[in-house]
């Protein structure tokens, strides 16, 4: 399924799922999804998400990634069930928006790179309230991309990274996903050069 993205010039948004959300946990549940880049290397940089938290009330969310794939089950197994090869970028705080129970005021995440060709899983662990999705039953994943990113969400799991609880698949993320390109060192380069010409050329108008 494709999704429209929007850009600016420094960032692209890739939408997920559009919503309403129709389905959802408490408190402490985490949702998983995966991010592929094509051509390119990418910096996820933030994103919205669907929670159980009231009108223009704060929850918490920390972000979790690892290496490969983050979908897959049961509850007994796969790469949600233990922590094995998951690091924790830290918890951050987020914002419901306007409306109770749908999709969040952009969170600003610690940066998930994706190596160009490269899968990298996601979790999304909630505190204060709880996720919201779309799903119910077991449908195939819901596939998102723009031809840059690659977004394929993905599952709910009630006890994140043990072998207990129950596990939910698949649950399509609400949301969005913002990103920017990693400039190439040539590109980097040329952008100093560029910006030294400038200055100099300044300099020399002000003697004149």
């Amino acid at each position: 399924m494709a999704s429209v993205a929007t850009t600016s010039a420094f960032a692209q948004t890739l939408n997920a799922h559009p919503g309403p959300a129709n389905n959802g946990g408490s408190a402490g549940w985490a949702m998983f999804f995966d991010l592929t880049a094509s051509g390119s290397p990418l910096n996820a940089t933030s994103l919205t998400t669907a929670s159980s938290a009231g009108a223009n009330a704060g929850f918490t969310v920390e972000i979790l990634t690892r290496a490969g794939s983050a979908l897959g089950g049961p509850v007994g197994s796969g790469p949600g069930s233990s922590m094995a090869g998951w690091t924790s970028l830290g918890t951050v705080n987020a914002t419901q928006g306007a409306v109770a129970g749908q999709v969040s005021l952009p969170i600003d995440i610690p940066d998930i790179f994706i190596g160009a060709g490269q899968t990298v899983g996601v979790a999304m662990r909630f505190g204060v309230s709880g996720p919201r999705y779309f799903g119910t039953g077991t449908p195939a994943y819901s596939n998102f991309t723009d031809g840059t990113l690659t977004l394929v969400t993905g599952d709910a799991r009630s006890a994140p990274f043990t072998t207990g609880g129950s596990f939910f698949s698949s649950r399509a993320m609400v949301g969005s996903v913002t990103y920017a390109v990693v400039p190439e060192p040539g590109s980097m380069i040329a952008l100093g050069l560029g910006a030294a010409a400038l200055v100099a050329r300044r300099r020399r108008n002000k003697k004149a």
